[in-house]
């Protein structure tokens, strides 16, 4: 930066910039009338951003420079401090440059089960702590009821939501900005034919800079699965800002009766595929957002005589490959990873092997820094395991108490308005809570 030199002049503008943060994070009893006078004298020295001489002697870029090297749980605090400080966190250059920083530091987010549908409310789980850090709402009414609108993926800090039906995308969000775009029904090819989506996600091309839908669907849809063999399923793209969906003229030549786990990854996005209707995993799917292309992937060299079908086996995300869990013994599970060794090659490696308790299947979320595995336990408890010692720490969620979902987030300060124009960008009068 150019005006901090050194590290220690760096490390005392950081911590003077942070203190309002601090005091507006920890002052939680009624502050007495000596501390208010005191605080009064030095409010200016302490507060007023502006001053010559202070933390105003900081140009926009330096402050920038700092706060985007801030987590997104201390960048809201941040945003209560002053008017100035949220403006700045809503500049497109702060958001970029945070992104850019920040943008693989995966973070954990529940939706709890209200009483009868899913809940609005999404909620972040500070890592560290184990502990929620702040609440926010999805943008969802009588129109769209709660229990039928499933989150499908996350790309890049925004949330793809879709119908838990009939799968067809219903809209995309960012829950920190508060902004969300509806996403158009159909391709006009088809609009008087009967649609049903079987797969649908959200990706990002890093080739074009721009985010993508992804539909499959049946064509000619109500007429049973041996229809498919005459009418076929097909694919279209809609890009976020362009107003429509193409068709893809690329598809599999092979029809796979179901798609599972969708799992986005680093620009593709995956299910594991059965051919018949008994809902066996027989191979891997994989759709390239750059190349907009699929691609087929082997499933891991494990024994399939004991598996029956897809309650032995679950895909998702697990540090930064697509993982496969084999619950087909009745007493621990294997974690199989794809690794990828320079981008030429991809294979299969059996890493972890964990013991289950109580009969419940797990579902892996996250590898903690402390190399634990975040999971889920059943329906209702957060679990990390510790695979050298074999040992189990259960977990409570704080302010929730039914069941929930989990997925892997990464809060962005990206705003829609920035990707797709603002003439299609709503936004949802609620604010973020920090908890």
């Amino acid at each position: 930066m150019s005006r901090l030199h050194g590290v220690g002049q760096y490390k005392s503008d950081v911590k003077a910039l942070l203190q309002p943060c601090y005091l507006a994070s920890t002052m939680t009893r009624k502050p007495s009338k000596a501390f208010l006078f005191a605080k009064e004298r030095r409010s200016k020295k302490r507060r007023n951003i502006s001053r010559p001489g202070g933390i105003g002697k900081l140009s926009k870029n330096d402050l920038i420079n700092i706060l985007s090297r801030l987590t997104a749980k201390t960048i809201l605090t941040c945003c209560s401090v002053c008017k100035s400080w949220r403006t700045l966190i809503s500049d497109p250059e702060f958001a970029n440059r945070h992104f850019e920083r920040d943008h693989d530091q995966e973070e954990v987010v529940l939706r709890p089960d209200g009483p009868g549908s899913l809940s609005r409310t999404l909620i972040l789980i500070d890592l560290d702590r184990l502990k929620p850090y702040a609440q926010f709402s999805l943008p969802l009414n009588d129109q769209l009821p709660f229990s039928g609108i499933e989150v499908v993926n996350s790309c890049n800090g925004l949330l793809y939501l879709s119908s838990y039906l009939d799968k067809n995308p219903v809209l995309v969000c960012n829950p920190i900005t508060r902004e969300y775009i509806n996403i158009p029904a159909t391709h006009t090819d088809h609009q008087q034919e009967r649609l049903q989506a079987v797969a649908s996600g959200l990706g990002f091309s890093l080739k074009s800079n721009q985010y993508k839908l992804l539909r499959i669907f049946d064509v000619g849809y109500g007429h049973g699965f041996d229809n498919l063999r005459s009418h076929g399923r097909q694919a279209e793209i809609y890009t976020l800002g362009k107003g429509s969906w193409r068709v893809i003229d690329q598809f599999p030549p092979r029809i796979p009766h179901s798609f599972l786990f969708g799992t986005y990854l680093k620009g593709t996005i995956s299910w594991a595929c059965a051919n018949d209707i008994n809902d066996k995993f027989d191979f891997i799917i994989s759709f390239n957002f750059d190349k907009e292309q699929f691609e087929f992937v082997s499933l891991p060299p494990y024994s399939a005589a004991n598996h029956k079908g897809i309650s032995d086996l679950r895909m998702q995300g697990l540090g930064g490959c697509i993982s496969v869990c084999d619950f087909s013994c009745a007493e621990y599970f294997d974690i199989w990873l794809l690794k990828d060794f320079g981008g030429k090659k991809k294979i299969w490696s059996k890493d972890y092997r964990i013991h289950m308790l109580h009969g419940k299947v797990h579902q892996p979320i996250r590898i903690l820094n402390n190399e634990e595995i975040l999971m889920i336990q059943g329906l209702n408890a957060m679990v990390s395991y510790n695979h050298l010692r074999m040992k189990l720490r259960r977990h409570k969620i704080c302010g929730i108490q039914s069941h929930f979902g989990a997925s892997i987030h990464i809060p962005s300060f990206v705003s829609l308005k920035d990707i797709v124009g603002g003439d299609e960008v709503e936004v949802l009068i609620v604010k973020v809570k920090c908890m």
